[in-house]
């Protein structure tokens, strides 16, 4: 669960403003980082909005425990980078605030177009024509009802921000889009709201002035997004809480990028870990294997000179087997990379031809006779395709020394834990 892009970040943000959670579990400490906690509500949002998220009423007691664990893990890293970034200023930024604003908006800006949604209603008699009209035909009587709909909030729509723009007293300067227009230029200005230039198009992101119409385009749509989020704030919608945890989220995702910036300044940096760590190159062999596994020699051999006879691995495997997982999927146990398995099947599992069946294997788990369905060979890649997974795992190897530093300044205390252990330091 090593993932520290603004992407990964946000995903645990949006579990954390739903609503429901109980205020009582809110107080259940659970860490304390520095002045920050994580509380029973923050580990149960996280386990929430993590991958195994569904699958995990499957899971077993251990199971559940250990992706609790990691996960609490996580969120003291979060706090402990977000209090390391406040510490270096990152909030007091200019971007940082510019971002916070821009969250601001579009969440206002949605809640309003929301609400213009909500006043559509099909007129009585308007509906009753078209049930008429398509009378045993669901699917085209829903495909009416949401395309009038549609035709109904474009038209509010366009109704309604006419209204906003007389209301803010809006007026458009288009006439100043010309050459030498600099970031400064006012292009809309009303009560309440204004834009130049330079919210449109940003210092450096073209090498000249976009086409005039472009811009036009970008400067109405920006101020309907100003205008419809305006609305929401004048009629008192608080989102406070939401903008706070936007933040939250926030600060350790800027916190990384920085760090990525101080650990690998340039690809120099990447290409000498690579070359200090050749095993990364390495893509080890993988193989797709069927096996039956028994409990004596005997019942092995027995099953070996069936199979000699004609009998599948996978049948025998589906009636016999006692390891649960290949007994329930026929002895079809997918894909194994080489240093994944038990070494003594894997030796084996190299020589053997591609649906030869093996000899006896003997290891702790049983008596063991493997086949190869399929193979892929191993291989090295050369730097420039492994720049990802390089800078990655540099990136892991960097940030566990940096949250064992920060553990000493903001001192961690473990209170109550899910699976009654103290795991070990906070992690990425």
């Amino acid at each position: 669960m090593k993932c520290f892009n603004r992407t990964c970040f946000f995903a645990l943000f949006l579990i954390s403003v739903l609503p429901g959670l109980a205020a009582a579990k809110a107080s259940e400490v659970l860490v304390t980082v520095g002045p920050a906690s994580v509380t029973a509500v923050d580990l149960e949002t996280a386990v929430r909005s993590s991958p195994f998220a569904t699958q995990f009423n499957t899971m077993d007691a251990p199971e559940q425990a250990a992706l609790r664990g990691s996960l609490l893990k996580r969120l003291v890293a979060l706090r402990l980078l977000r209090l390391e970034a406040v510490a270096r200023g990152l909030d007091k930024r200019p971007e940082f605030e510019q971002e916070i604003e821009d969250y601001r908006t579009s969440r206002l800006y949605r809640y309003y177009i929301q609400q213009l949604r909500e006043q559509l209603v099909i007129p009585e008699d308007k509906l009753q024509e078209l049930k008429e009209t398509y009378a045993g035909q669901a699917d085209a009587l829903a495909a009416a009802k949401a395309s009038m709909l549609s035709e109904d909030f474009r038209q509010l729509r366009v109704l309604t921000l006419q209204m906003l723009r007389e209301k803010q007293h809006v007026v458009f300067h288009t006439d100043r889009i010309v050459d030498g227009i600099t970031q400064e230029t006012l292009l809309m200005q009303g009560d309440k709201v204004s834009l130049s230039y330079g919210d449109i198009v940003h210092e450096g992101e073209f090498p000249k002035m976009p086409e005039k119409e472009w811009i036009e385009e970008q400067l109405y749509q920006r101020t309907e997004l100003l205008l419809f989020a305006q609305a929401a704030a004048d009629e008192g919608v608080d989102i406070s809480a939401e903008v706070k945890a936007y933040k939250d989220e926030l600060l350790p995702a800027m916190m990384m990028e920085e760090l990525e910036k101080e650990w690998i300044p340039n690809e120099a940096a990447l290409k000498s870990y690579f070359d200090a760590n050749p095993d990364l190159a390495q893509i080890p062999e993988r193989w797709h294997v069927g096996q039956l596994v028994v409990s004596s020699y005997a019942q092995a051999a027995a099953m070996k000179k069936r199979m000699e006879e004609g009998e599948s691995l996978f049948a025998l495997a589906g009636r016999y087997s006692i390891d649960p997982w290949g007994r329930a999927h026929n002895g079809d146990m997918g894909w194994f990379k080489e240093g994944e398995g038990v070494p003594v099947i894997e030796e084996r599992l190299k020589s053997l031809a591609d649906g030869e069946i093996s000899d006896i294997i003997k290891t702790g788990k049983g008596y063991h006779l493997v086949t190869v369905l399929e193979r892929r060979p191993g291989k090295v890649r050369k730097f420039a395709a492994m720049k990802d997974k390089v800078r990655q795992n540099l990136m892991d190897k960097e940030l566990a020394i940096y949250l064992d530093s920060l553990q000493k300044k903001y001192p961690v205390d473990w209170k109550v834990l899910a699976n009654g252990s103290k795991p070990g330091k906070a992690d990425g």
